[in-house]
């Protein structure tokens, strides 16, 4: 039976790989722009006309570059094609040159496009009326239905119908993970599911937002959004999660938890001085520098897309061929970080002699090197100092204004991410006309919400977390096909099935063993990990590493043979826990079935069904201390390693 047990865990956690994998579709509310004409001048334009070439003087990035055009005119005519120089150069197979000439249905949806009038993100934005006040705060639900409103009407375009809310089981689990990071323990569970209070699910939202839990969980999900792939060595040579960075980490949830704004937050790392053992936040510019060495170009590439949700790594050594980024815009925001001194422990800003707000393009850039650049807002204006005047106060006073198009939005498409694994703009640090959002109406109304808040962190995920697209179910009636299926999920028509993270997986595996210090090392990286040469102390961040998840795309089922190796084979899941033998001296005379139900709500968050329980007794029948081996095969489970 144990051997069963295997097995059936084996293709439990195989399982969801091919929906994870389906590829998402349109939603429905796409022009023809972002669906069908986008693609086609990214992939055949703008490698000769856009910010690194312009041929002919022609710019293609933006539609009013396009319409002011080049050295023979505009390029485009609206709703004239036969007059657009444009088109007249793909119908006669001119452009793009080469061999890669377009197809027939590409011309014609470009020509459709002209035809059209240029519709574009802003036009459709235009017709799409508020639905809510944009000078006020709203009340969480009242923001919620807009939210609702906004997708049920792509949902309508795309002729696709939503799927039903999801059980009292699925939302518990679900919201418990999302907020605080773990799954919720068998009491938590039962409160729950046998509460009728029609209001509970609001409820639960506002008490796990009131939990020191929310903010870690919060505060964790900013440090991998922060911490590049591989973090800074460890000092003995290996690359592992860096100390520092866990405690950012940890400073950052303690100011969600509290309640501070997001303008607030941003403020204390962008503007600290000090040392790292006094402030963490002090790591923040050694880690997203160069090698772990501040350095102004490393700081401004990652607060723009941290803080303002673009990017900016191209226009390091050039104009960027695809966004309407200059070399001088990204030198222009390096400048307010070229007085920082320091190192990962200690961070301090020089003093700024009069006028002295200039950086210099180093001669690694690829053009204009030696070049002297003025510090300026990103497509502002440019800024002088007084004498001892420190920069970068004045650059998130700038930032963290509610008129500022950047900051708003940046935060509140990420926290759209971390609910859905997809941004309504996605890339999440790629706002641009020509990746614009999928819903720019709910871009919109999020933005201006999380604003007039006061950037309230609480009351954006308050007012997402009460939506009916938040508690839709993930699963779908069987005979749904693939396509269909992708297409729901891309609308918001279905929740997405994600991945469990590793903080998530290694907190709850603890709560679910009753050992706060789980040690699931392999045997031989107690000492040592094959291939590098740091020793690994904390089984914490080898967990870490083993199941690290992608951090960019939380549907992508990283979980391979050595996970899987892991949670099948490690003699600690086989050897007890200290949670079920604590209930079971706790509970009066348990019955098996009682002990069972416990098990499952403690790993699932929902009673077993007929067949499952009946399963479970036979397994115990034969097999001593088998209450072991039925949590063992719980927590192999894909239900258990997936957020549905």
């Amino acid at each position: 039976m144990f051997r069963n047990l295997k097995r059936l865990a084996i293709y439990a956690i195989g399982l969801p790989m091919v929906f994870l994998a389906s590829p998402a579709l349109g939603d429905g509310q796409e022009s023809l722009l972002e669906r069908d004409v986008l693609p086609i001048l990214t992939k055949q334009c703008l490698g000769c006309h856009g910010g690194l070439r312009q041929k002919g003087g022609l710019d293609m990035r933006t539609i009013p570059l396009m319409l002011k055009g080049g050295k023979s005119g505009p390029a485009l005519k609206v709703k004239d094609a036969s007059a657009s120089e444009m088109w007249k150069r793909i119908a006669a197979d001119e452009m793009p040159p080469g061999d890669k000439k377009l197809s027939a249905a590409e011309k014609n949806h470009i020509k459709q496009w002209i035809a059209n009038g240029l519709p574009t993100v802003a036009e459709r934005q235009k017709n799409d009326a508020p639905l809510l006040s944009e000078k006020e705060k709203h009340a969480p639900k009242e923001v919620a239905a807009a939210i609702d409103q906004h997708l049920n009407k792509g949902l309508a375009s795309a002729k696709l119908k939503s799927v039903p809310p999801g059980d009292d089981a699925e939302f518990l689990r679900r919201v418990y993970i999302d907020l605080t990071g773990r799954v919720p323990t068998a009491d938590q569970a039962i409160a729950f599911l046998d509460n009728k209070d029609a209001d509970k699910r609001a409820k639960l939202i506002d008490a796990l937002l009131a939990t020191p839990q929310f903010g870690e969980q919060l505060g964790r999900t900013w440090r991998d959004w922060i911490c590049p792939p591989e973090l800074p060595s460890d000092g003995n040579g290996g690359a592992q999660p860096h100390k520092e960075a866990q405690n950012l980490g940890k400073w950052m949830g303690e100011r969600f938890a509290a309640g501070d704004s997001w303008n607030k937050i941003t403020r204390e790392i962008l503007t600290v001085d000090g040392e790292i053992n006094k402030k963490p936040q002090v790591i923040f510019f050694g880690l997203v520098g160069d090698g772990g060495r501040l350095t102004p170009d490393g700081s401004a590439r990652a607060v723009a897309s941290l803080f303002m949700g673009v990017q900016m790594q191209c226009a390091q050594c050039h104009d960027d061929p695809y966004r309407d980024w200059a070399q001088q815009d990204h030198w222009a925001l390096a400048a307010f970080f070229s007085k920082i001194n320091g190192g990962f422990n200690k961070v301090s800003e020089s003093p700024t002699p009069k006028n002295s707000t200039q950086i210099t393009i180093p001669k690694s850039a690829f053009k204009n090197s030696g070049t002297i650049v003025q510090a300026a807002f990103l497509k502002g204006k440019t800024f002088n100092l007084n004498k001892d005047e420190a920069l970068r106060p004045h650059f998130v006073d700038w930032l963290t204004t509610k008129d500022n198009p950047y900051f708003a939005q940046s935060f509140a498409n990420r926290a759209w991410f971390y609910f859905f694994a997809r941004g309504i703009v996605n890339p999440v640090d790629d706002f641009r006309e020509l990746n614009p959002p999928t819903h720019p109406g709910l871009m919109k109304l999020l933005t201006n919400e999380f604003a007039v808040s006061g950037f309230d962190v609480k009351h954006l995920i308050r007012c997402i977390c009460n939506s009916e697209a938040y508690q839709r179910t993930s699963r779908v009636t069987g005979g749904t096909d693939e396509q269909t299926v992708a297409a729901l999920t891309a609308a918001y028509g279905r929740m997405p099935l994600r991945v469990m993270n590793a903080d998530v997986l290694y907190d709850s595996l603890k709560a679910a063993y009753g050992d706060p210090k789980l040690d699931l090392r392999a045997i031989d990286a107690k000492d040592n990990i094959a291939g590098q040469s740091a020793p690994i102390a904390d089984a914490y961040l080898e967990f870490l590493r083993r199941f690290g998840t992608n951090k960019e795309d939380a549907t992508d089922f990283t979980h391979g043979i050595p996970q899987m190796l892991t949670m099948i084979n490690h003699p600690r899941l086989l050897s007890g826990s200290k949670a079920l033998d604590s209930h079971r001296k706790m509970t009066p005379t348990p019955s098996p079935e009682q002990t069972v139900e416990w098990l499952y709500l403690s790993t699932l968050s929902r009673r077993p069904t007929d067949q499952e329980q009946a399963e479970a007794q036979r397994y115990l029948k034969r097999t001593e201390n088998g209450y072991i081996g039925v949590l063992w095969m719980l927590v192999n489970r894909s239900e258990y390693l997936l957020v549905r």
